[in-house]
């Protein structure tokens, strides 16, 4: 098997894949780099998407020892367990305020019926 390379005489080269010709870019959306370092000198927008960061309020701590992290992490397992407590609580609190209104529509019902009754 004889190998063919691009100094080889007769060799006519082969076909290679056709380049994918789409244009993904859209008209007039070109800046030159002075208007781009211009925008950004006088603080103005850049006409892109800028993405901000999302800052909580949450501090997060570091750890130079296991036993502060072990310590942090009963702390927040605690915190968990109180926050779960309350759901329930107030879920109980929702649950019974709801069968109290519930009672109250059907007495009514039922008082209306008796004095359509009566008259």
């Amino acid at each position: 098997m004889k190998l063919r390379k691009q100094f080889t005489a007769g060799y006519e080269g082969t076909s290679g894949p056709s380049p994918d010709t789409t244009l993904m870019t859209q008209p007039d959306m070109t800046m030159s780099i002075r208007d781009l370092l211009d925008r950004h000198s006088r603080g103005l927008p850049l006409t892109t998407n800028q993405r901000t960061g999302e800052y909580f309020d949450t501090e997060i701590p570091r750890f130079y020892d296991l036993t502060d992290m072990l310590k942090y992490k009963q702390e927040l397992m605690d915190r968990n367990k109180s926050i779960n407590n309350l759901i329930k609580d107030e879920k109980k609190a929702a649950k019974q305020r709801e069968n109290e209104n519930l009672k109250k529509t059907e007495d009514l019902q039922t008082s209306d019926k008796n004095e359509t009754l009566v008259n």
